[in-house]
């Protein structure tokens, strides 16, 4: 079993609580792997109805992406709703965009009930490059048309009075977004799956899932668990488990950093509360903790880098946006995995009978795992089918291995397409 690594959530976690190493043979309705926030939410809605369910996590809870990512919290998917739309027809996306709405309104609760150590803040800002095409106010009327999506679009000014750049043009703010301490919220969930009456494990690594007359028998190294249902909601760190879903996933490293608090130097540069990203491909997010640090995530690799990789990284993609902030002192640095699927939607429903993944969420993962979890709970406790939703994008064949590869290309091209896009400074004389 793995520790959490030195990010800045796993330092200001609520609790280190641990839970015990599963031993010896045991039976459940349902044995989810995974405890992410997919997973615990899973076990957390099957629960609250009743039902028997075990947890196996290989490290701690929260150990992966559900535990690093930037903390950002809103309705949607990273396939976005004007391609959903062409794709589907309005009427299929808008169930979509409301099925996230209502998983949003769930984290809502549940973070709320948390406190603010895990409900940190309201409200984000998404804005347009410079010299991105002009088509954000079109996008935000377009959304609110459709989905009542609430967005309120900022003119230049207006966007310049909250953040001192240039780098932006104009923008617009989701009032709906929240600010996430995600490894609270994961540990949170847990301790709540617990007390009502799921058994949580750690240290519990999957070594295989075998056959068992009408159920499986899912192995861990010190015990096994034999269920109707198996949910696979490890994320990354699934493997291949399900070689379908392990060659349908592509893992995928993003990297955040947090400095040291400066919270006069920070004001002075982003004058708002609201967390901040972008829209281009290669985003920039990032947003003032409580604390008065800055919290810095972005860029995408098919590899993890190390902490001192990151750092220095980083802290000129801070400087290139804020040159006012490029003497901040990064304290920590990490990396994490997270799965995404080439036609960038969730993988949510069933594999084959009784095995049910909970699978891709592709940087939008705070709402969609728990939308994840309380669709396969319903659907298990409820006969509930609204998974059907996900059915039509199913596991398109990613290239395992090789689409780490192909994703990095296509990310390289994003990288340098901005690169030429992005003005030059101009020599003495007004000559480029």
């Amino acid at each position: 079993m793995l520790p959490y690594p030195q990010t800045h959530y796993a330092a200001t976690r609520s609790d280190d609580a641990q839970w015990p190493v599963l031993d010896g043979e045991c039976e459940a309705e349902t044995c989810v792997i995974g405890g992410g926030l997919a997973g615990l939410a899973t076990a957390l809605g099957l629960a609250e109805r009743g039902r028997s369910v075990v947890l196996l996590e290989a490290n701690r809870m929260g150990w992966g992406a559900s535990g690093r990512n930037g903390g950002f919290a809103s309705a949607g998917y990273p396939l976005s709703m004007r391609v959903l739309a062409a794709q589907r027809g309005l009427s299929d996306a808008a169930a979509l965009w409301r099925l996230s709405v209502e998983a949003l309104s769930v984290v809502s609760r549940r973070a709320e009930a948390l406190g603010t150590d895990t409900l940190q803040g309201h409200g984000a800002l998404r804005c347009r490059i410079a010299w991105q095409p002009d088509t954000l106010r079109e996008h935000v009327g377009w959304m609110n048309e459709h989905f009542a999506a609430g967005l309120v679009h900022l003119p230049p000014r207006e966007l310049r009075a909250l953040l001192a750049t240039e780098a932006y043009a104009d923008g617009f703010l989701n009032p709906a977004s929240l600010q996430i301490q995600p490894l609270n919220l994961a540990r949170g969930m847990a301790h709540a799956a617990a007390a009502v009456g799921a058994r949580l494990h750690e240290g519990a690594d999957v070594v295989a899932i075998e056959a068992a007359g009408a159920a499986r028998k899912v192995v861990t190294r010190s015990g096994s668990v034999t269920a109707r249902h198996v949910v696979l909601a490890g994320g990354a760190h699934l493997g291949m488990l399900h070689t379908g879903l392990g060659l349908a996933t592509v893992p995928v490293a993003s990297f955040v950093v947090a400095t040291k608090p400066a919270s006069e130097h920070l004001r002075a540069a982003i004058r708002t509360g609201f967390a901040v990203s972008d829209t281009r491909v290669a985003t920039d997010y990032y947003r003032v903790l409580p604390d008065g640090r800055l919290l810095w995530g972005g860029r995408a690799n098919a590899f993890e880098y190390a902490p001192e990789t990151v750092r220095g990284l980083l802290k000129r993609d801070i400087a290139r946006i804020y040159p006012q902030l490029a003497d901040l002192e990064i304290e920590s640095a990490w990396s994490g995995l997270m799965p995404i699927a080439r036609h960038r939607m969730p993988v949510i429903g069933p594999l084959a009978e009784g095995l049910w993944a909970a699978a891709c969420f592709g940087g939008l993962g705070l709402v969609n795992t728990t939308l994840a979890g309380e669709l396969i709970a319903s659907a298990i406790a409820e006969g509930d089918d609204r998974h059907r939703h996900f059915a039509p994008f199913g596991l398109p064949f990613a290239g395992g291995t090789y689409g780490r590869a192909a994703f990095q290309f296509i990310y390289w091209r994003h990288q340098l397409e901005d690169w030429f896009k992005r003005p030059r400074a101009r020599k003495a004389g007004g000559q480029p």
